[in-house]
């Protein structure tokens, strides 16, 4: 089975090693860009798409939309993300 290319907001500017994916946390609904590599959580995709070195929300686990300190998350396929109206933020898509 080939793996799915999942989409992204933009690269980590904090670990510059990571790229920032649209997660969606289960226990509130809320879209977020979290870091792949640092764990780093943007609650507001639309500020860190424009500027990648805006300061982060908080750290994975914990949601910051709903204060949950270990929130299920799940990562959003590209058809998720369109579903969201969040497609003018992706940055571009990988593995």
């Amino acid at each position: 089975m080939k793996e799915q290319e999942l989409p992204y907001v933009a690269p980590c500017s904090f670990c510059n090693q990571g790229l920032l994916r649209f997660m969606r946390c289960r226990e509130c609904d809320a879209v977020v860009a979290v870091c792949d590599q640092c764990e780093l959580v943007w609650r507001d995709i639309a500020a860190v798409h424009r500027n990648p070195h805006c300061p982060s929300s908080g750290s994975y686990p914990a949601c910051p939309a709903c204060g949950h300190p270990q929130a299920r998350w799940s990562r959003l396929t590209r058809r998720k993300v369109e579903q969201a109206d969040l497609e003018p933020y992706i940055g571009g898509e990988s593995l």
